[in-house]
Order: structure tokens, then C-alpha cells, then sequence
């Protein structure tokens, strides 16, 4: 008896081991570009550059100069979109290398719960300009988490800030890009530690939370790759199908049937967006000038 039970238990194990490990995506090693070099005239330029992780489908490159640090993150995945959209994003940082959250950049911010932007209550607005509207809203408002001790908040404009620099947009073909500038110092770092000392660092959006009521708010953790922790508070909702990962300014022409079922075929499924998109980089080295 026990000899069969014994297997059993090994192979229940193993396939506990699969599952979980399926949900941490993870790159060991990023070497990041030098920003001189790194900086492209045009998308096609930039996203040559970049790096693609499947699961999460974020698409991302870090760089540096001798002062700052740089991200950008291009988001193509309609339901990736729509998380961060909806969610908010954050950007984790340790410098000390590892798998744990230590400092993070909510930006964009998720809306305050039960918030409503005075574009939704505004009928027959325009999309285009309700999309410029919101992508104002989400430029001016980002959240350091723990630069200035363990578990404190400090929200900036960072159109504005003279340390923190962030802006999110969309693309071309309804992909959004977010990007980040601040000084290599906020990582306790300098251009001559580079190769000696990597960090680590990390993206993850909010989700949707079935589980509470309204299902519009997420929970709180510190570590990575968890899969029901960590990331900023839910609420609000980009207006119309198309922005809300599909191409910007599509669903505006001839309105009836057709521009329903065709503005419901961009809108991920539910259960997409029931899971946090994220991603979990182990060592980050900073690249030294050419």
C-alpha cells in the first residue's frame, strides 16, 4: 500500500512544482544598453532593441548613461494593456539582487476605487480626445514606493519632478509604451559598480480581483512571482473597445451592430484579466560607456 501511495504523492509534487513555476517568469541575466546608443529615431528602431518575454508579453529594454537609469515597456497584448490601464503598473527594484521587492514605481496609477473621470459621465464625447484626456490624467501622477524608507508612499507629477520622470503613451497599431528616467543613485549605484554589482528588478500590474465585491481592487505583498500579491489598488476603466488594447481610434466610423460585435471581438476575455501580468528580471548590469 504504501509503496503506491509513496509515487503518488512524488508525482503530485512534480506537478505542483510545474504549475507554480509557470506562473514566475523570470530572465536570469540583463545586460542593458548604453542610452547614447540605445536611443532610436523610430519605433521600428526601439523595439529592435528590445527584449520579448513570451508569458508575460512584455516587450522592454533598460538602459543608462553615466547618471541616469531608463526603461521603456511596450505593451502590444490587449489584456496586458488593459490591466495597467485599469490597474496600474509597477516597476520593482532590490538593489541588492534579490527576489523581493524593495523599491517600486507605480506609474501609470490605478484610479482610486469607485473614481470616475468626468470624461465616462460625458455622452457622446468624442474617443479620441476622451483618450487624450485620459492619457493626460495618467501623466501626471506617480507613486515612489519606499525610496524614502520601507513601505512609504510618496505620490509626485513627475511631468513636474525634477528626480522622477515618467510618461505613458500609445503607438502606433494600439500598442502603448510606458517609459522612466531617474538617477542610478535612487539604485545606489554608479557607472563604476556596473559589472560588480547587478540588481535586480521586475514589472507587474494589477488585476482584477473576483473575489471582492465590484471586482475592481487588488491585494498588497512583497515577493515576486507570487501570483495573488503585490501591486498597486484597482479602479477606472479607459473609455470604448478600441483603446482599451485595441488600435487608438478604432470603432469610429459607422455606428450599429457591426461596430458592437466588432469593438466586443477587442475586449479580452475576463478571465484574462483575472491574473496579474508580470515579470521578474534576477541580475540587471548596468552597461559601461563605449
Amino acid at each position: 500500500m504504501k509503496k503506491t501511495i509513496i509515487p503518488g504523492f512524488l508525482t503530485l509534487a512534480t506537478i505542483l512544482l510545474t504549475i507554480s513555476g509557470s506562473h514566475a517568469q523570470k530572465i536570469g541575466v540583463y545586460e542593458c544598453k548604453w542610452h547614447a546608443v540605445a536611443s532610436a529615431d523610430s519605433e521600428e528602431g526601439l523595439i529592435n532593441q528590445m527584449l520579448f518575454e513570451e508569458k508575460s508579453k512584455f516587450l522592454f529594454l533598460f538602459a543608462n548613461d553615466e547618471k541616469n537609469f531608463y526603461v521603456d515597456l511596450v505593451l502590444a497584448d490587449r489584456a496586458a494593456i488593459q490591466k495597467v490601464m485599469r490597474f496600474g503598473l509597477t516597476t520593482w527594484f532590490n538593489p541588492e539582487g534579490k527576489h523581493k521587492k524593495a523599491i517600486g514605481i507605480q506609474f501609470p496609477v490605478a484610479p482610486e476605487e469607485n473614481s470616475e473621470p468626468s470624461y465616462k459621465r460625458e455622452k457622446g464625447g468624442d474617443r479620441k480626445e476622451m483618450m487624450l484626456a485620459l492619457m493626460d490624467r495618467k501623466n501626471q501622477e506617480m507613486v515612489l514606493v519606499g525610496f524614502g524608507g520601507k513601505g512609504e508612499r510618496k505620490i509626485i507629477d513627475p511631468q513636474t519632478d525634477s528626480v522622477f520622470h515618467g510618461r505613458v503613451e500609445m503607438m502606433e497599431g494600439g500598442k502603448m509604451k510606458v517609459s522612466l528616467v531617474f538617477p542610478l543613485e535612487k539604485l545606489g549605484r554608479s557607472i563604476i559598480e556596473s559589472v560588480n554589482l547587478p540588481f535586480s528588478a521586475g514589472f507587474e500590474t494589477g488585476y482584477l480581483d473576483l473575489t471582492r465585491q465590484g471586482g475592481m481592487s487588488t491585494g498588497g505583498g512583497q515577493q515576486p512571482g507570487g501570483g495573488h500579491q503585490g501591486g498597486p489598488p484597482g479602479g477606472g476603466m479607459p473609455p470604448g473597445g478600441g483603446h482599451q488594447g485595441g488600435p487608438p481610434g478604432g470603432g469610429t466610423g459607422t455606428q450599429g451592430a457591426g461596430t458592437n460585435q466588432q469593438q466586443q471581438q477587442q475586449q479580452p476575455d475576463i478571465s484574462e484579466l483575472a491574473s496579474r501580468s508580470k515579470l521578474w528580471i534576477s541580475q540587471v548590469r548596468l552597461a559601461e560607456k563605449p
